[in-house]
């Protein structure tokens, strides 16, 4: 008769089955737990670079409205100069206009003055 013996006995062996079992039940408890978090991690990140690509968008978006903001105020300020130029030209023309009525007014009373003195 030839039997296994084994130095442990059955409720000791049965001991250490159990409490191998639990370990593993934990150890599947804790890689699904790891799971699920890299999981929420992964779709966190994914969030994460979508929100970095919507600001990069809206950057270029506010670069491009500031250029044309800009390009209006400079054709606002090119209109400004125009404008002013015309004013002074209308104003310099109204008083070399003036100048000319004057000038000939007076050579035109020297003229008649100087016809009745003779």
């Amino acid at each position: 008769m030839s039997q296994n013996v084994s130095p442990y006995s059955s409720s000791q062996l049965n001991g250490a089955q159990t409490t191998l079992q639990n370990i593993i039940d934990s150890q599947n408890q804790s890689m699904t737990e790891i799971q699920a978090k890299n999981e929420q991690l992964a779709q966190k990140k994914l969030r994460q670079i979508e929100q970095v690509k919507e600001i990069e968008e809206k950057q270029k978006l506010v670069l491009t409205r500031s250029r044309m903001l800009q390009i209006a105020q400079d054709r606002n300020s090119y209109k400004k100069k125009i404008i002013y130029s015309l004013i002074a030209a209308i104003i310099a023309i109204f008083i070399i206009t003036i100048l000319i009525y004057v000038f000939f007014s007076r050579k035109m009373k020297n003229s008649g003055n100087s016809s009745s003195n003779s």
